[in-house]
Formats: structure tokens, sequence, C-alpha cells
């Protein structure tokens, strides 16, 4: 019998890859919070953190590059347990790391099968689901997105503090090993892949579509405008709003549990009326958590940061629930490991005008100089806001081309 939802077992299925999701961010994430414990453990310049995100988003887009040919063409349950079982083995052995060479290796092996273990993944839960209620489906499995900064990030940080910086990518690596193990055992093996195996997808072709490529825009667009503010959102909150250091896990915390509720209330309501609106929307709502970065003083500092976190976790769950009706069954692994190369080079990009236009601001010439307020935030808050229209642009094209389409037929 064919993949379906039945068969799937949605109830284990969601769950499943709530788990995947919840594991690759936290492995992308990792170095984030660690990093002062890792340069200093192995000891080489903080600066040179960066090398490891480097490391790690270069081999997921050169991996995505390579495999969209194939990730099609192979059994989905198969592809899924090989790649995450590699990314949960290179995340183990990151903690095994005795420089930065040894680190940067790890790290750079790992990114290779992240992001293929997340295209397979969202791969399997659209194949499972039908096109009416992947919204919902999509609001319950970013649910591992919400976790991993809500509980993830702080339980890394406490692992680091109780034995080392190593401990949380050993444990890390142990939980993606026990996923993988219930993966194996839970989900069903798909019996009919024989039209997939004979798929010709490729980048060039996925590109000749016009609705792949705005996808590819829509996904760019979103993650470029949310990694603008979000790297210094926090620094921005205690050095410009002298909001309390100690009390910036309980922020985000209510800002992260916020988000959670808010991907699940649009996820469904855009089964129903749409992802446009659910987007424009979100978007309304980040527009108005950017307010404070934009000097104005319409809301608290936690609301504002609420409204921030809601709003763009809204508009992820719209974009996924929109660009899951786009490809052909038989593009879909291939499709989804795009989005994700694109999405990658949207929050690298987003990083590095982030730095640039905060660089001076942030340059310590002395040492009081840290305590200084960032300078150039409000200007990055407006590109911010101008580039969330660019999603909103293209869902609008988007709806308008299906809505052709179904008018033809």
């Amino acid at each position: 019998m064919p993949f379906s939802l039945s068969a799937a077992k949605p109830r284990l299925l969601i769950p499943l890859i709530a788990s995947v999701q919840f594991t690759y961010i936290l492995d992308f994430l990792l170095l984030l919070p660690l990093g002062p414990d890792v340069s200093t453990a192995l000891q080489f310049p903080p600066a040179q953190l960066a090398w490891l995100t480097t490391a790690y988003t270069a081999s997921s887009v050169l991996a995505g590059l390579f495999s969209i040919r194939y990730l099609d063409r192979i059994n989905r349950k198969t592809g899924l347990l090989i790649c995450f079982a590699a990314l949960s083995l290179f995340t183990f052995l990151a903690g095994m790391a005795t420089g930065l060479g040894s680190l940067l290796l790890a790290r750079a092996l790992t990114g290779i099968f992240g992001g293929l273990s997340v295209a397979l993944a969202m791969a399997l839960v659209i194949d499972a689901t039908p096109p009416e209620r992947r919204g919902a489906a999509i609001g319950k499995v970013m649910i591992g997105i919400s976790l991993a900064l809500i509980a993830g990030v702080p339980a890394a940080l406490e692992l680091s503090r109780a034995g080392g910086w190593q401990l949380p990518f050993y444990c890390l690596g142990a939980l993606g090993v026990l996923i993988c193990l219930l993966a194996a055992w839970l989900l069903p093996l798909e019996h009919e892949v024989t039209a997939r195996q004979t798929s010709t997808t490729s980048l060039p072709m996925l590109l000749k579509q016009p609705a792949v490529r705005i996808a590819c825009l829509i996904q760019a667009g979103n993650q470029f405008s949310s990694f603008l503010i979000i790297p210094i959102y926090s620094s921005f909150f205690v050095l410009n709003l002298s909001y309390p250091r100690a009390e910036l896990g309980m922020l985000y915390l209510i800002g992260g549990l916020s988000a959670l509720m808010t991907m699940q209330v649009l996820g469904r309501l855009s089964d129903y009326i749409g992802p446009l609106k659910t987007a424009a929307l979100a978007t309304a709502v980040v527009w108005l958590g950017l307010t404070p970065l934009l000097d104005f003083s319409l809301f608290a500092p936690m609301l504002a940061f609420v409204l921030f976190m809601s709003g763009s976790a809204g508009r992820n769950v719209s974009v996924a629930a929109a660009c899951s009706k786009i490809p052909a069954p038989e593009q879909r692994a291939g499709f989804m490991a795009l989005l994700n190369i694109v999405q990658d080079l949207g929050i690298v990009l987003a990083s590095l005008i982030s730095a640039a236009m905060l660089s001076v601001a942030l340059e310590p010439v002395s040492p009081q100089a840290q305590a200084l307020p960032l300078s150039g935030v409000p200007a990055l808050a407006l590109l911010a806001l101008l580039a969330a229209c660019v999603p909103l642009a293209g869902l609008a094209w988007l709806q308008r081309h299906q809505n052709q389409d179904l008018n033809r037929h």
C-alpha cells in the first residue's frame, strides 16, 4: 500500500518529526551559548567561533546542492535514518574535539547531514498529510523549534556548567540515536517508491518552475528579515533599554512559550483562511514587536519581545504551509532541500549585514565600551520591517497563481 496518513499513524509521526526538528535546531544553535566555554577550553580566540558556524552552513548548502537530484529517488524513511544517524554521530564526536581543527571538521560533517535530515523529515510529513490539514500538522512539527529555544539551550548551558562543554554534545548525540531507534521501530516503510525512483529532479528543473522560484524568495526573505534582529535583540534590551541581564532567561521562556502557542493557532487558521492572511497577521505582529528598536515606546519591553517572537513563529508556519503545496510528490524532498539552502543563505546574509551595520558600535575600543548602547539599531529594524514585505508579496503571487490554476481546471 502507498504511504498515507493512516499508514503513517500521525499521532506517532508528528512527535517523531518534531523531535528531529528539536535535535537539528539545537545542534545548529549549540555553539552560540557554549561559545565562550568552548573557545576557552580549546584555547582559540573567540572571534574564530564564526568559522564553526560558517563551516556548518557551507557544508549544509553544498550537501543540499549535491543531493537535490537524489533525495526523491530513495526511500524516505531509510534516507532519514541514515542522515539523522550520521548527524547524531558527528554531534557526539564534536564533543571529543581536542582543538579548533578537529571541532571544525566535526561541525562541517554534521552540517552535511543536518539539512538533509530536515528535508526528508518534512517530505514525510507532507506525504502523510492532506493539503487541507498541512498547516496544523506543520505547526505541530515546529513545536520542536520552540522547545529547542525554551528548554534545549538552557539545558545545554546547565550541562556545560556541570560537566564541561563536551557534555551537551554527548547528550544531544545520544538523544539523536534514541530518536533514530524509535523512528526505525515506529515509522512505516514506504511500499511504493517506483514513481520516484525514475525522478529526474534537479536544481535547474526545480528553478524552471515559477512557483519554486517564488517559494525560494519567500523563504529567503522570511529568514533574512528575522535574522537581522534575532542575534542582537537580547543585547539591545540589556544595553539600550537597561533590561536586567538576570531576567533574560525568563524573557526567552515567555517569548518561546508564546511563539509555541502562536504556531499552533496560526497553523490551524492557515488551513481555513489561507497562509497569506495568517502571514499578513503575523507580519503585523512582528512590526509591532520592532517598535522599541525604532525608538517608539508603544509597549513594555517584555510585551514587544513576545510580539516579535510570536509574529516570527507564526510567519514561519504560514510560509511552510504555503510552500508545502508547491512540489509534486516526486520532487518534495529535493524541494525541501532547496528551501533549506536558501534559508541558510538568507540567515548568513542577514548576519553579515547586521554585523556590518552595528560594527562601529560594537567595536571594543575600551573596557567601558561594552556597556555603551548599540547604535544603528533603528536603521537595522527599518530594513527588517521592509524585508518582511518580501514574503507577503511572494505569498500573494502564489495565491493568485494557484487560483488561476484552479480556474483553468
